[in-house]
Formats: structure tokens, C-alpha cells, sequence
């Protein structure tokens, strides 16, 4: 890359939650206007967006692949933030995205270990990790064995019942009921079984042209707000629900799909969708503080979900969740970008793309 003016590197390392590959981005993009990192996220979706697009975009990725950049916090309080990517946009939070970014900053050496840190006496090491996303605060618990990321925590965003027993007329289906939450993002929560679907990876593909065909229909004039944040827009997730049981431990175990618009159904039962589902059952009186919810995705893959205590966003009734799985790290890579590469071009990187800020200081 020495001497090339036009070549640049992007570093980034790429991690596994529930089957998803997050790719977290450490390195190689320009510092990032903004007093917050909620300003931050609304820059890039404004004014470059040209980052998110490239990175879930062939030949560099796909679109059901998810992106975080790292940027040091503004807030005294936090190590770092993180602004989040995917096909649909830039949500506020993402339980999996959470989760694949502190693990990745902690096996970097980016959230250092506090004095005195020791493992418990089952041999797991518990490392609080305190995150800026565009939402506010995140907080995350590494759980670490001989030094490596074997599981991570994070607690998860007020999720609150905007909307239950409503329906919409979808062509070709029919009238679709369906529960609105919210946790992140409007989630349209929707029962596979009433609609025939088996939630089963080789399903895929009628499982996202339904999500689809219901999301379009149900964006259609969509006209909620959040209690406090205000317009936020239509909806972005949909969540399938499966057959559920209470299991002899009495942790509630739960088929599931989850969808982001467009088009995209996620190998994991995503943080959010997990929460969501938590939110439904407790605004139907089915759940309550201490209630466990093991959400398996269509491949299988399984995130486990609790409430932890109960909220208030404006005046509507809401919970909080902690989400837990287990991360994988897949790949350490420097990304090279030409930018006058016709590939490249159209997504207009040159002020978006030069050596970053470091992160091991505050900005």
C-alpha cells in the first residue's frame, strides 16, 4: 500500500453470535463528527452511509452480515462506543451486535482487566465492559477461561408492548394478525404456526418472501412513535414465533425466525427479537422478573434471555432483559479498499476512509 494515495486498509475482526458473522471495525475510518454517538450514527446514515453499504455489499461482504464500528466514547463513563450496521440501517441497539463488539474489544486488549481481577472458583473470569451505542449505555459482562471470550452478557434495551391483537390485509395471505414491541426498533411479532410456516433453515427462503409481503403491508402507512424518542420510522424487524414449552427447569424455550427488512433472515434468534418476545409474554401476564426464555433460531442456534427487572419509557410499562450467548472469533483481517475502483466508487469513501482515531484514548 506504500505509495498508492488511493489505497486504503480498514482493520477488523470478524465474530460468530448465534451463527451471524459481526464484523467490528477497529481500524482505518476517519474520525466521525458528532457530540454523542447517537450524532455519530446519524452522520454516517446521513452523510456516509457509504461505509455500511460496502461492508454487507459482494465482493467485501453480504447482506446478512452485521457491522460495528468502534469510536472512542463520549461519555466519561463508557470504554468505548460503537455505532451498529445492518441491511436495514443503523439501529440504536442490537443485542448480538452488543455482544460481538465487547468480545472482540476484550480479546483485543481494548477493555484492559481491572485491578485485582482473579476467577471466580469454577474458573471463569467476569469482566464488566461498559459500551456507548447510539441508545445510550450498554452493559456487558465478558466471561473469560484462560483468557479467552467464552461467553458474553448484555443487558438489553427497555423493550415495552406498543400495540397487541392487531391485524393487517396482506395479498395472498389474508388478514395477518400481529403484536407490535418494541426493543431497539419496532419488532412486528407474528405466530409461524397460524400461518403454516415450519421455522427451519431449508424454509428460508419462504420463511423471508412472508416476512416480506407482511412488513410491506404493514409499513404501509405506519404511523406509531416511540413514547419518548418520537418518529422513529416504520418497523424493521419481524419476529416468527414458534411453538413454545416450559422445560422441567422452568426455562421457556421458543422456536423463532427473525427477519430485518429487507429481505434478511438471520441465522440467530437475535438479542432484540429475544427481548421482544420477552416483552409480548409479559405484557399478556405470561412472564415476569426472573423469567427465562432459551429463543432457538431456525439453524438451531440458541440465545438465552431473562427479565431482570421492569422499567417505565414515558408513561408506557416496559422491561429489562440480559441476553447471553456464546461469541466466536472467525478472523482477524486488514479490509484494502481502492478507492478508484469501479466497485468502490459509488460509495463515495474518500472522506470517510484514512487512518482512524486511537481508541485507547477518549475523544
Amino acid at each position: 500500500m506504500a505509495g498508492d494515495s488511493r489505497l486504503r486498509e480498514i482493520e477488523v475482526v470478524d465474530v460468530s453470535v448465534g451463527g451471524d458473522v459481526h464484523r467490528v471495525v477497529l481500524g482505518g475510518v476517519l474520525p466521525v463528527p458528532g457530540a454523542s454517538v447517537h450524532d455519530q450514527m446519524r452522520h454516517l446514515e446521513d452523510k456516509a452511509d457509504g461505509l455500511r453499504r460496502l461492508l454487507i455489499s459482494e465482493p467485501y461482504g453480504a447482506e446478512h452480515m452485521c457491522v460495528d464500528l468502534v469510536v472512542p466514547a463520549k461519555r466519561a463513563d463508557c470504554s468505548l462506543g460503537f455505532v451498529i450496521m445492518e441491511v436495514m440501517g443503523y439501529p440504536v441497539y442490537s443485542g448480538s451486535n452488543s455482544l460481538a463488539t465487547g468480545a472482540a474489544l476484550v480479546e483485543a486488549g481494548l477493555v484492559p482487566a481491572p485491578e485485582g481481577e482473579r476467577p471466580d472458583p469454577d474458573g471463569v473470569t467476569r469482566r464488566p465492559v461498559r459500551l456507548e451505542a447510539p441508545g445510550g449505555p450498554v452493559e456487558l459482562t465478558a466471561e473469560l477461561v484462560d483468557g479467552r471470550v467464552r461467553r458474553m452478557r448484555t443487558g438489553g434495551d427497555d423493550a415495552f408492548a406498543v400495540a397487541l391483537d392487531r391485524s393487517v390485509h396482506v395479498p395472498g395471505l389474508g388478514e395477518v394478525g400481529y403484536d407490535l414491541m418494541y426493543t431497539g426498533g419496532f419488532y412486528v411479532l407474528v405466530d409461524a404456526d397460524k400461518l403454516g410456516l415450519a421455522l427451519t433453515w431449508a424454509n428460508e427462503p419462504a420463511l423471508n418472501d412472508t416476512a416480506f409481503r407482511i412488513m410491506e403491508a404493514v409499513r404501509d402507512g405506519f404511523t406509531d412513535v416511540h413514547p419518548t424518542l418520537g418518529d422513529l420510522g416504520p418497523p424493521p424487524f419481524l419476529h416468527f414465533m414458534g411453538p413454545s414449552h416450559t422445560r422441567a427447569d422452568g426455562v421457556i424455550e421458543g422456536r423463532c425466525a427473525a427477519y430485518g427488512h429487507p429481505k434478511v433472515i438471520w441465522r440467530c434468534p437475535t438479542g432484540t427479537g429475544t427481548s421482544a418476545r420477552l416483552a409480548r409474554l409479559h405484557a399478556r401476564g405470561a412472564a415476569e422478573v426472573g423469567t427465562r426464555l432459551a429463543s432457538i433460531a431456525p439453524t438451531g442456534n440458541v440465545f438465552d434471555g431473562t427479565i431482570t427487572g421492569t422499567s417505565q419509557v414515558g408513561e408506557t410499562p416496559a422491561i429489562r432483559t440480559e441476553i447471553a450467548a456464546r461469541p466466536s472469533l472467525l478472523a482477524r483481517l486488514k479490509v484494502q479498499v481502492d478507492l478508484d475502483d469501479p466497485l468502490v466508487t459509488a460509495y463515495e469513501l474518500d472522506d470517510v476512509l484514512g487512518p482512524g482515531p486511537d481508541l485507547t484514548r477518549r475523544g
